[in-house]
């Protein structure tokens, strides 16, 4: 049985790994646990190759670990639909394909680059979550460092390198505790390939860079700039409505007056906000465009406009007889929002979905995930189209020119990107938006602060607009909420959040949470934003740093496929 116990440790520790690592994130949300959590992966890391021989564990297992542990990390990508269950096996088992990556990688650069563990394993665990970012649109969610948001002072290094670098020192940390457990192991045990007095060099060596994070930390939370001005008063209205992919008819009234009744209690008894804020597609009668291109059927003109000779005096010409019937169809999907926005008597920012017919899309039509922002006479003065869908989520690649792929998935249509951002300005702060996952998008968010600044100075503000009650109160809430806090840091700019069943939030530059709505529950947030526009490096170069440690592990790569060996 001890024979038998010996040679499954490998994969036990796999397993304990896949456990732990779970543990951190939400729902369990053990933070704290997180400095220990990596120790039995590290323990694969670090073993020597005789201990690995003893308790081999195939590349196989690995991922069988990984998979586990993913497929009850993102449980939640089960919730919104039947089809989405095979979403959920299938993207499980290609995150972990980052396990065995990281222990491979960690281990050539420990075996064959003679780094101690305290490098090796973050630069290895640094390229993998970056990877991840970047490939088949990226994935974010579930990362190391996103279980550090509560401690402020270590969270300000993300306007560096961002989530994936603070992810890298919680790596750092693990990896030194790791060194100081197996220093003292007693002679014979697998103490891994450094020495005592190696081990306690690199225990300093961590311990002075996680100080020097945390002092970078406090000076940055030190030199926030002093507010001028008055701040921007937001209404954030959450409802709880939870979503689900069917056609619902009375859905259109029950969802509006929720939303509505929300939004004027939370008017009531003060002062009229700045701004109101909706989630994504609360309001749900669609907005419509018509291309001028579009030739309209002279039938659905008579029916709009009459006939031609009505014995008026003045008589249209086909042309302005079609330009009059787009703009009163328009006209007609728009007029009850702007009824609404003059009843609230401030500016609205609305989530709505908008089809704009036109010949140019294999379709027929072009659906877009919207933002609209109107003004107290319910003027719209300004609307942002999601620029980054969902892919198989929201949309289908190639389904643009062969639709017909959307028949076997439980999408009626995708949604077509959007390509500028919004530029507003409300109550003399710059505003602009996002939509839904977008702010689980270091890039995304980079770039459009980056568009606003050379556009206008801005963004004072980014709101974001979330519908998250496909995933009916889970932790996928939780996840979500972590990521907009990163990025508030990494632009140091403030973001309030408007999320259907949560979480709702307004969060400040330093990520900072200073109110937070209810788990699957309505409420109103009202919210003082106050801006920032300090310059980060992360703003200037990006993923530069953990591109450094992607870099490294492609060379680490290749190296192995020229030597062909195996550590």
């Amino acid at each position: 049985m001890e024979g038998f116990f010996h040679r499954e440790l490998g994969r036990l520790a796999a397993l304990c790994g896949a456990v732990s690592m779970f543990l951190i994130q939400p729902p369990a949300d053990w933070w704290l646990l997180a400095w220990l959590a990596p120790l039995p992966w590290l323990w694969l890391v670090a073993r020597s190759p005789a201990a690995a021989a003893a308790a081999p564990v195939s590349w196989r297992f690995l991922w069988l670990a990984g998979w586990l542990h993913w497929l009850a990390t993102i449980h939640w990508l089960r919730l919104p639909h039947p089809a989405t269950a095979i979403g959920w096996l299938l993207l499980s088992a290609y995150l972990a394909c980052y396990l065995p990556l990281f222990i491979w990688l960690a281990r050539r650069l420990i075996g064959r680059w003679g780094w101690p563990l305290v490098v090796a394993a973050p630069v290895a665990w640094m390229a993998c979550e970056q990877l991840r970012g970047w490939l088949l649109g990226g994935f974010t969610f579930g990362r190391l460092g996103h279980t550090q948001w509560r401690w402020v002072e270590l969270l300000q290094v993300a306007d560096i390198a961002g989530a994936v670098g603070v992810g890298g020192l919680v790596m750092l940390g693990a990896a030194a505790g790791y060194g100081l457990i197996a220093g003292g192991l007693p002679r014979g045990a697998d103490r891994g390939p450094d020495g005592r007095r190696g081990i306690i060099q690199q225990a300093l060596v961590a311990t002075g860079l996680l100080l020097a994070a945390v002092a970078y930390g406090r000076w940055r939370l030190a030199t926030v700039p002093e507010p001028v001005g008055k701040p921007l008063d937001v209404l954030l209205v959450q409802g709880s409505i939870d979503t689900e992919l069917k056609h619902d008819p009375a859905a259109v009234t029950d969802v509006t007056r929720h939303y509505d009744e929300l939004t004027r209690a939370g008017l009531a008894g003060g002062s009229r906000p700045d701004l109101i804020v909706w989630p994504e597609t609360m309001w749900r009668v669609g907005l419509l465009e018509i291309d001028p291109a579009e030739q309209l059927p002279e039938s659905l003109i008579e029916t709009i406009l009459g006939p031609a000779e009505d014995g008026g005096s003045v008589v249209l010409t086909a042309e302005q007889r079609q330009t009059r019937c787009r703009a009163r169809l328009e006209a007609e999907r728009l007029a009850p929002l702007t009824a609404y926005a003059k009843s609230y008597g401030s500016h609205w920012l609305v989530g709505v979905d908008k089809q704009r017919i036109t010949p140019r899309a294999a379709t027929g039509s072009e659906n877009f995930n919207m933002a609209v922002l109107l003004d107290a006479e319910g003027r719209p003065i300004g609307e942002y189209a999601k620029m980054y869908p969902v892919m198989f989520g929201e949309y289908v690649p190639l389904a643009d020119r062969f639709p017909w792929l959307y028949r076997l998935t439980p999408l009626p249509a995708g949604l077509t990107a959007g390509h500028e951002p919004l530029l507003a300005t409300v109550a003399g702060r710059r505003l602009t938006a996002t939509i839904c996952y977008e702010t689980a998008l270091p890039g995304a968010v980079r770039s459009l602060v980056r568009r606003c600044r050379r556009a206008d100075g801005g963004p004072d503000l980014i709101a974001n607009l979330t519908n998250d009650g496909w995933f009916w109160g889970s932790s996928e809430l939780d996840m979500h909420l972590t990521a907009a806090i990163f990025r508030a840091v990494e632009v140091r700019t403030p973001i309030v959040i408007a999320a259907n069943t949560g979480f709702s939030a307004s969060i400040d530059s330093s990520g900072r949470l200073l109110a937070q709505g209810p788990r699957r529950a309505p409420a109103t947030l009202r919210a003082a934003v106050r801006p920032d526009g300090r310059e980060t490096l992360w703003l200037a170069w990006g993923s530069l740093l953990p591109g450094i440690c992607v870099a490294i592990g492609v060379a680490v790569t290749l190296e192995g496929w020229v030597r062909r060996d195996s550590l």
